[in-house]
């Protein structure tokens, strides 16, 4: 699909984002370092003002992300209702100078719920989340939701007797 045929996309202030964007640091002393910033980065970790020993540490801490609201739903924890709860709540994110485990090419990360995550999901990784959860919906759709119809029915049944 063309650039042309679908339409920009927009920060949370409704401004359209642009492609060709670039972040920018500049130090109290001058010194200036600037990298690329993706389209779909929903914040700009621009800054001045910067102290130049805290500059490694703020390069290094560097996130890119953007979010993806998931469904709320009434969740219980250890027994208790609450209030409904986001679930599936889904993120791309990438680190793009992080030393150690921390992802530097973009992954998706996918909050179950309250802070149970699957983190890291590769393009195949995030396919294979997918397809599990449309296996699940089918199961719950085409087996347990019927058996469940069945049951109940089979207990007003039996309760009226």
């Amino acid at each position: 699909m063309s650039s042309s045929t679908t339409e920009p996309r927009t920060s949370d202030a409704g401004e359209p984002v642009r492609r060709d964007r670039t972040w920018t640091i500049t130090t109290t002393c001058g010194c200036t370092v600037s990298g690329y910033l993706p389209a779909w980065a929903e914040v700009d970790p621009s800054e001045t003002g910067v102290l130049l020993d805290e500059l490694p540490t703020l390069i290094a801490d560097m996130s890119h992300w953007t979010r993806f609201p998931g469904p709320r739903m009434a969740v219980a924890h250890r027994g208790v209702e609450s209030d409904d709860s986001e679930v599936f709540r889904t993120s791309i994110d990438a680190n793009p100078y992080a030393g150690g485990p921390l992802p530097r090419m973009p992954v998706a990360n996918i909050r179950i719920v309250g802070d149970y995550w699957l983190h890291s999901l590769t393009p195949s990784g995030l396919a294979e989340v997918a397809a599990q959860l449309r296996a699940q919906a089918s199961l719950l759709d085409d087996e347990i939701r019927p058996q469940l119809i069945s049951a109940r029915d089979d207990w007003l049944t039996q309760q009226r007797t």
